[in-house]
């Protein structure tokens, strides 16, 4: 619970919110400019764009890592608009004209089968777990996100998938993840020494 009485969040705690309330607004607004954002770095970042501009060598290389890494963002922006928003949302992606035409909606079914497809194409493109700087995501964390998507695929409609949750949360404890011994240390400052965060949002 959050003591502050900021617009918004008494709402929250006592189960009276709506679509107005300014901390749910917030958040869908912000996964849609994630997705956004995505788009553009991966359009920007095409191969052939890439080539036209002369980018070579290890610039290239590294641009094509960070490709698959804002994919892994729009899918975990997806994600969120699927398991917070119920997935009946504007569906948008680097192929889409900016400006030209409103979005069309698309519908959970649909939006698991791409958010699946999506994690799973990128998937070995990601660098190997632990390796990759703090903060940003590999293959780990593409495989964690596809445990939870898999948890509630009954709810999406495409049936259960417990199975296919369990191989995926396997690997990531198979790739050397492990519970913290203490659970603050989740929370500090030095918190990028845990062997139990995969995916952090990074703040200074």
């Amino acid at each position: 619970i959050i003591a502050w009485g900021d617009a918004g969040l008494p709402e929250l705690h006592t189960m009276k919110w709506s679509s107005n309330n300014p901390f749910v607004r917030g958040l869908y607004n912000r996964i849609f400019y994630q997705i956004t954002s995505c788009n553009e770095f991966i359009r920007e970042a095409s191969d052939a764009k890439l080539s036209s501009r002369g980018v070579s060598g290890s610039i290239l290389t590294e641009t094509q890592t960070l490709r698959q890494e804002a994919r892994f963002l729009r899918a975990l922006s997806y994600w969120h608009a699927l398991d917070l928003f119920g997935g009946n949302v504007p569906f948008i992606t680097q192929n889409d004209a900016v400006g030209s035409t409103l979005p069309k909606q698309t519908n959970p079914k649909d939006l698991f089968t791409y958010i699946e497809s999506e994690l799973k194409a990128i998937e070995n493109d990601l660098l190997a777990p632990r390796q990759n700087e703090y903060a940003r995501a590999d293959k780990a964390a593409a495989w964690m996100l596809l445990a939870k998507l898999y948890l509630n695929a009954e709810v999406y409609g495409v049936g259960s998938k417990y199975a296919e949750a369990a191989v995926y949360a396997k690997k990531v404890i198979d790739s050397g993840y492990t519970l913290d011994t203490k659970y603050d240390n989740l929370f500090k400052t030095d918190n990028d020494k845990s062997k139990e965060v995969i995916f952090p949002v990074a703040f200074d």
